[in-house]
C-alpha cells in the first residue's frame, strides 16, 4: 500500500513537473514574441531619433550658413560700393570665415561670378540669374562646379537688393561629400547610410552610397515592407514619415529604413541601417531568451524575473533619456511642455526666468563647440543652483527658463541679479526676463511676457556692444 502510495506521489509529482515545465515553455514562447515586438518597437524608435538626429544636424548647418548670408546680403545691399570692389569682397572674405560653407561668391545679372579670389567667371550654362531670380532666397539642387564639371554642388542663394530690386545673388557653396562628412553626426556607429532626395525631382543630391543624380526609381529598393500606404516612390515624393524593411540588392542583408520630411527645403531624409546595427543593442536578450527555453524549474522562474527586471530598468532609463537634457543634465524641452500642460492657469507667486545665451554662436564659431558646450555647462549650473534643477528647464540650444514661487518679485529679481553676476564672473552673458503670475493669468501668458522682457534686454546687450541681434 506504502509503496503504491509512494508510487502515485512520484507519478503525480512528475506529471505536476512537467506540466510546470511545458506552461512555463508556452509561457516562455510567448514572453519572446512580446520581447521580440517590443525591442523591434524600440529599434524603430531608435532609428527615428537617429534620422531626426541627423535633420536636426544638416539643417541646423543650413541655417547657420544662410543666416550668414541674409548679413552679408544686407550689408552689401546698403552699401554703395561696387559688386567687384575690394570692400564688397572684403565682406565676402568675412562671411567665408565665419560659416561651414566652402566657398561664396555674388552671381551678377549677366551671370557673371564674383569670387573672393579675384578671376571672375561666366557661369553661363550652370547658373542662370533670371531663373534663380524667379525663386529668390532658396537652396539649390545639385548644380555643376564652376571650376570642375564632374563635382556637383549645393547653393543656398540670398538675393542682394538695392533700391527694391534684385541686382544679384550672394550664394554659398557646400558639396555632398562635406555634408557627409562633415555635418553628418555618427549614428549606429558608422555603419548607417545617410541620404537627402530631392521630392520633386525624386534624385538623390546627398548619398552614402554613391547614388547622386540618380533618381529613388533608378535605385530599385527591394522592400519586404512599408509602414505606410502606396509605393516607396510614393512616400518619398509625398514627404511621407515612416519605415520600411528591405533587402540590400549589392550585399543580400536586411536593411531597415526611416524616412522622414526636412523642413529646411523640398528634401526626404532617408536613413538606412543593416538589421545587425538595428539590433546591436537588443540582440543579447534574445539570445538570453532563447537559452532560457531550456532552463526548467525554479531557474526558469529566476531568470524570467530577471528579464522582467531588466525591461523594466531599461523602461525608467528610456523614460529619463527622454526628459533629461544629455548635455546639462537640466530636465529638457520635452519635460517643460509636460509641466506647462499641467499648469495652464498661473499660480499667484509664480515666477517665470527666461534665460538666452549670449555669444554662443560667436564662441561655436572662433573657438569651437567644446568651449560652446562648456559654456552652456557653467551656465546651465549656475542657474540651477540657484533655481534648482526640478526648476530650471534647458528648452532650446542657448534657451533655459526657471520657476520660483515667490510672491515678491524684488526677492526674485535680487536672487536673479546674483546668478548674472555669477556668470559674467564667468566671462560670459545672458539676457534674461523675470515675469510674475497671477491669479487671473494663464501660464503661457507669463512665459510670453519673461521671453518679451528678455528679448528687450537682448537687444540692448547687443545694441551697447555695437552688433546686430542673432534672428
Amino acid at each position: 500500500m506504502w509503496n503504491k502510495a509512494q508510487e502515485r506521489f512520484r507519478t503525480r509529482s512528475l506529471i505536476a513537473t512537467i506540466v510546470l515545465i511545458i506552461a512555463a515553455m508556452i509561457g516562455s514562447l510567448f514572453f519572446v514574441f512580446f520581447i521580440r515586438s517590443y525591442t523591434r518597437e524600440q529599434s524603430y524608435l531608435e532609428l527615428k531619433n537617429a534620422t531626426e538626429e541627423t535633420i536636426e544636424s544638416i539643417e541646423g548647418e543650413f541655417r547657420a550658413s544662410r543666416n550668414m548670408l541674409r548679413m552679408t546680403a544686407r550689408i552689401i545691399s546698403s552699401s554703395q560700393d561696387s559688386l567687384s570692389s575690394f570692400k564688397t569682397n572684403s565682406y565676402l572674405t568675412i562671411g567665408k570665415v565665419t560659416s561651414s560653407i566652402s566657398d561664396i561668391a555674388i552671381l551678377t545679372e549677366d551671370n557673371t561670378i564674383i569670387r573672393i579670389i579675384g578671376n571672375d567667371l561666366d557661369a553661363t550654362g550652370v547658373l542662370d540669374f533670371e531663373k534663380i531670380k524667379q525663386k529668390g532666397e532658396h537652396i539649390s539642387t545639385l548644380q555643376k562646379d564652376l571650376d570642375t564639371p564632374d563635382v556637383y554642388d549645393i547653393r543656398t542663394f540670398v538675393p542682394i537688393r538695392r533700391k527694391g530690386e534684385t541686382i544679384a545673388f550672394i550664394y554659398g557653396t557646400v558639396t555632398p561629400e562635406d555634408i557627409l562628412s562633415a555635418w553628418v553626426p555618427n549614428i549606429y556607429d558608422g555603419s548607417a547610410t545617410v541620404s537627402v532626395i530631392e521630392r520633386n525631382t525624386g534624385m538623390f543630391l546627398i548619398d552614402g552610397a554613391g547614388r547622386q543624380l540618380q533618381t529613388i526609381e533608378e535605385a530599385s529598393f527591394n522592400l519586404n515592407s512599408l509602414s505606410v500606404n502606396g509605393s516607396f516612390t510614393e512616400a518619398i515624393r509625398n514627404g511621407s514619415s515612416g519605415y520600411a524593411v528591405g533587402t540590400d540588392s549589392a550585399t543580400g542583408t536586411t536593411t531597415y529604413y526611416c524616412f522622414l520630411p526636412m523642413d529646411i527645403a523640398e528634401w526626404e531624409m532617408l536613413v538606412s541601417v543593416p538589421s545587425e546595427s538595428v539590433y546591436a543593442q537588443v540582440r543579447p536578450i534574445h539570445t538570453y531568451l532563447y537559452i532560457f527555453l531550456l532552463v526548467a524549474g525554479i531557474g526558469l522562474v529566476i531568470y524570467f524575473l530577471y528579464i522582467i527586471h531588466i525591461t523594466t530598468g531599461s523602461l525608467v532609463g528610456i523614460e529619463r533619456r527622454a526628459n533629461m537634457d544629455a548635455l546639462t543634465g537640466l530636465q529638457n524641452r520635452n519635460r517643460y511642455e509636460y509641466f506647462c500642460s499641467h499648469l495652464q492657469q498661473g499660480t499667484d507667486g509664480l515666477a517665470c526666468i527666461y534665460f538666452d545665451v549670449n555669444g554662443l554662436h560667436e564662441l561655436n564659431n572662433t573657438q569651437g563647440h567644446v568651449a560652446g558646450d562648456n559654456m552652456l555647462k557653467t551656465i546651465a549650473t549656475l542657474i540651477s543652483s540657484e533655481f534648482g534643477e526640478n526648476n530650471t528647464y534647458r528648452i532650446g540650444g542657448d534657451e533655459f527658463v526657471a520657476f520660483r514661487y515667490e510672491r515678491d518679485e524684488s526677492l526674485v529679481r535680487k536672487d536673479l541679479a546674483k546668478v548674472i553676476q555669477a556668470i559674467e564672473d564667468n566671462n560670459y552673458h545672458v539676457a534674461c526676463g523675470l515675469a510674475m503670475a497671477t491669479p487671473d493669468k494663464k501660464l503661457l501668458t507669463v512665459i510670453k511676457n519673461a521671453e518679451a522682457e528678455m528679448y528687450e534686454n537682448k537687444r540692448k546687450y547687443y545694441e551697447s556692444i555695437g552688433k546686430e541681434m542673432r534672428g
